[in-house]
């Protein structure tokens, strides 16, 4: 793929497209109303403002990735930990949670007769396929799968919003409470976690969360224009109800075609995240010449298909355990992108030794974002449990992996 556009949108939206982030959408906007689209556009803003500055330091001759930057701001092991400890563990949960779903919704979208875990194995399997082609191939199938995935959500944002059910002075109704427990302003965080997958020509890249407020607006819209807030808030496929509400069947089956595509493309830009993961501690020393040549092509999808295969046959997917770890890899995600804030901040103070205070506004809400959510949750303790138990399973592979390294180094 030759545009830089095209791919930086196939590979930073693969997530944002996801049925993960549909329940975010559409819980925040039952708990929020129409403040959802306000909060949704400085989260949006919020993360472009702060993929520039980050850009701007990988663009740099000394910092050609992020984990080169990590390594040099905290050093070598603690880098390793939080690359590994926040992207394998959120493709495995992520690929087991959206698989099943694509085979709840497939079963009772389109053949209710197809058993839903017999459709998640088999969606598993393609795309585990997919992950043997060349990578060049494998971004033009990724494209497709976000452009669909993005393209019936907007259509359904579009069609709701051109034909509400209410009316405005009711759309704009502000909510009597909100919800302080779910704290739905800072879980839009999660919604951009994991946007800045692409690593070619970076000036394209905040166009990412740009592109996805203009699609995710009108759907915000419309579904507060069909659905009561009080029913989005409190339901677990919100995007379904609204789909449902605002063009029937046809409505469910182009949502369902969302979900199904959506999926794809959150596992497949996940799993393109990883291996590049794997290319660049590689690339940094800190990993044997194996894991960039042939190991994250030929070994690493593999891996990943046997545990999400496990994940799915063990019946994780159906149990409320899965939500929380979930979310526990999302928020170790999303602190390793404020790391990486802030050694970018580091790094311009360092280079210029006189910076603007603005550089840091990023950066410490991105924080503060993180903070409220963990410690918002009802199961804030068990998060931070399953937290501390990544990095400290990351911290021995990423220590393994430097130590293998280094047995190679002395042998040659």
């Amino acid at each position: 793929m030759k545009s830089p556009i095209l791919l930086s949108l196939a590979l930073g939206c693969g997530w944002l497209f996801s049925p993960e982030v549909l329940v975010i959408i559409g819980n925040s906007a039952g708990n929020l109303g129409w403040l959802a689209i306000p909060l949704l556009a400085l989260t949006a803003l919020l993360f472009s403002f702060n993929s520039n500055t980050i850009n701007r330091v990988l663009q740099s001759d000394a910092h050609n990735s992020e984990i080169s930057l990590l390594k040099k701001s905290i050093g070598k092991i603690p880098a390793g930990t939080l690359s590994i400890a926040s992207c394998f563990p959120l493709l495995i949960l992520a690929a087991t949670a959206l698989l099943v779903t694509s085979g709840y919704t497939f079963n009772e979208v389109f053949l209710y007769w197809f058993p839903n875990f017999g459709f998640a194995f088999l969606l598993l399997g393609l795309l585990t396929l997919l992950q043997f082609l060349p990578v060049e191939q494998i971004y033009r199938v990724q494209l497709l799968f976000v452009a669909l995935a993005g393209f019936g959500i907007f259509v359904l944002g579009v069609y709701g919003t051109l034909t509400p059910a209410k009316p405005l002075a009711t759309i704009f109704q502000t909510p009597a409470e909100l919800s302080a427990g779910s704290l739905s302003s800072a879980l839009l965080l999660l919604l951009f976690a994991g946007s800045n997958l692409f690593q070619g020509n970076r000036n394209h890249f905040s166009k990412v969360a740009l592109l996805a407020l203009l699609v995710f607006l009108p759907w915000i819209f419309a579904s507060l224009a069909h659905v009561n807030p009080e029913r989005l808030a409190s339901s677990t496929i919100p995007f379904m109800t609204a789909s449902r509400k605002i063009m029937g069947e046809t409505g469910r089956q182009i949502m369902g075609t969302v979900v199904i595509m959506g999926s794809c493309a959150a596992f497949t830009g996940l799993s393109l995240l990883c291996r590049q993961k794997l290319s660049e501690l590689s690339q940094e020393k800190m990993a044997p010449l194996f894991v960039e040549k042939g190991g994250q092509r030929w070994v690493f999808p593999l891996l990943i298909a046997l545990s999400v295969g496990a994940c799915m046959a063990t019946g994780l997917a159906g149990d409320e355990l899965l939500e929380t770890l979930l979310r526990s890899a999302l928020l170790l995600w999303l602190l390793y992108y404020c790391f990486v804030s802030f050694a970018a901040v580091f790094v311009i103070k360092k280079e210029q030794q006189t910076m603007a205070g603005t550089l840091y506004i990023a950066p410490v809400l991105l924080s503060a974002g993180l903070a409220a959510i963990l410690f918002s949750s009802p199961h804030s303790v068990e998060m931070l449990q399953y937290v501390f138990a990544l990095l400290i399973a990351g911290s021995c592979f990423a220590a393994l992996l430097v130590f293998i390294q280094s047995q190679n180094k002395e042998q040659t």
